[in-house]
């Protein structure tokens, strides 16, 4: 059995996916998984441990360069944190361009599938059509970026709720987040003044210690992070962090839209962008959301190079209550109602 919240330590990356193979098509997971608060939380799985393992497994059954670009999970179950995962990979099919996996995870006797997945893989390459919107990171959020550098943040709260970050100020305590390095934009200047719909939330990411030149691992350390407190930005930036009753991942997908050069993790490169120092290169998650209605939120992020190239998209469709019961009280009603009074004006477009 693992100690309590006996994942929430730094752990390098390739220490943290590593996977125990049972079979030619069944591994099971070695380390613990984070659980968002540790001792204070829900006591539960990061859902983005059993995503990027559960896509690894996956890898392990593909022929060589064959590479990750889509993979999309649903959450079934909470992740408990004192038991591996089990990691059952299906071949959908092996084809000459593509190929397709289905796995699902079990953990618990009894309780079936907790989470299950379809990736696909495509042989790397190039088109003469690639087309973008053009990205500064520090241009265009200038107001909060302007004479920073990534470690100026501080890193990512173990759980990204206010009452969390009044703890953690007052104890200095903040839940270890094995495999990568991430840190949380202060967005106060770009946000304050916006309506919910137009507030963004910038993270910056690496990984924890070297990675081999595997292209399928590098892959998966961005499916990690893309989950890395999606949920908790969609319920601060419509100002119910403090009052939701449930909150859980449901649907989770992502799209990587290019080759491998840009996705590497490691040595910085010749850029002169802040996300590209002597310690290394940054990723920046760009998070915001544009939805949210029956007890559900819709998350949206896109993933840059310090060079300004959308290297990936996410979505995520999560459950996330602010009542007790399926239909509303008058006194949940009109708490909503209250908060909604408070938000800013729509920016012009």
């Amino acid at each position: 059995m693992a100690p309590e919240h006996g994942g929430n330590r730094y752990l390098p990356f390739v220490d943290l996916i590593k996977l125990e193979t049972i079979d030619e098509r069944t591994f099971r997971s070695i380390a613990y998984p984070f659980s968002p608060g540790g001792p204070v939380g829900q006591g539960r799985a990061y859902g983005g441990h059993v995503y990027m393992q559960a896509a690894w497994a996956a890898c392990q059954t593909v022929e060589p360069g064959f590479l990750l670009h889509n993979v999309t999970g649903f959450f079934i179950l909470p992740g408990l944190t004192s038991i591996p995962f089990v990691y059952k990979v299906h071949i959908v099919r092996n084809g000459r361009s593509y190929s397709t996996r289905i796995v699902n995870v079990t953990q618990a006797e009894g309780k079936g599938v907790c989470f299950t997945c379809t990736c696909s893989f495509k042989l790397a390459e190039t088109s003469p059509l690639d087309v973008q919107e053009k990205m500064d990171i520090w241009d265009k959020y200038k107001s909060v970026l302007a004479g920073k550098t990534p470690t100026d943040f501080e890193e990512c709260p173990g759980l990204d709720v206010s009452w969390y970050w009044k703890r953690r100020k007052e104890t200095g305590h903040n839940d270890a987040f094995p495999g990568l390095e991430t840190r949380k934009v202060a967005m106060a200047a770009y946000n304050d003044h916006r309506h919910p719909l137009d507030r963004r939330q910038l993270i910056l990411y690496r990984t924890l210690g070297d990675l081999p030149p595997d292209p399928n691992l590098a892959l998966c350390g961005h499916l990690y992070a893309s989950d890395r407190n999606s949920l908790f930005i969609v319920a601060n930036h419509f100002e119910v962090g403090d009052v939701y009753s449930q909150m859980g991942s449901l649907v989770h997908s992502v799209v990587f839209h290019t080759g491998m050069e840009e996705l590497m993790f490691g040595p910085s490169t010749t850029t002169t962008s802040p996300l590209d120092d002597a310690t290394g290169k940054w990723f920046c998650k760009e998070d915001w959301s544009d939805r949210v209605a029956a007890g559900r939120g819709l998350f949206h992020s896109k993933v840059w190079a310090p060079d300004g190239t959308h290297l990936i998209t996410i979505h995520q469709e999560g459950m996330i209550r602010v009542t007790k019961k399926p239909t509303a009280s008058p006194d949940e009603v009109a708490a909503i109602q209250e908060k909604e009074k408070g938000w800013k004006p729509r920016e012009k477009l």
